[in-house]
């Protein structure tokens, strides 16, 4: 159950001396609140997953940290292996497939 103001957000995140991001999301009210410690954060936006369809929609751009930068994405939770990834500006815009043949799924 979704609380008032807050959102299914993510952002793709790295340790500083690591350019390896994973993708991190989560239920909260600004962008910042997914940052554990001190990240490197390469953009985020919001996500819709879509059971049924076994998808996962990244769409938009962090207002704290501009768009997502998938160049960095090496690394998502392994409960998402079978499912596809998918970009749009907006939730209107066309959807466009993210290449997930090199991710690390962990």
């Amino acid at each position: 159950m979704e609380q008032f103001g807050m959102y299914p957000k993510f952002i793709i995140v790295s340790q500083p001396k690591e350019m390896k991001g994973y993708l991190r999301m989560g239920i909260c009210i600004n962008h910042k609140d997914l940052v554990i410690g001190y990240e490197k954060v390469h953009g985020g936006g919001w996500y819709m997953i879509d059971e049924e369809k076994k998808s996962v929609v990244l769409y938009g751009s962090s207002g704290d940290y501009g768009e997502p930068m998938f160049c960095f994405l090496d690394m998502i939770d392994r409960r998402f292996k079978d499912y596809s990834f998918w970009y749009a500006s907006s939730m209107s815009a066309t959807q466009n497939p993210i290449d997930t043949t090199g991710v690390e799924w962990i």
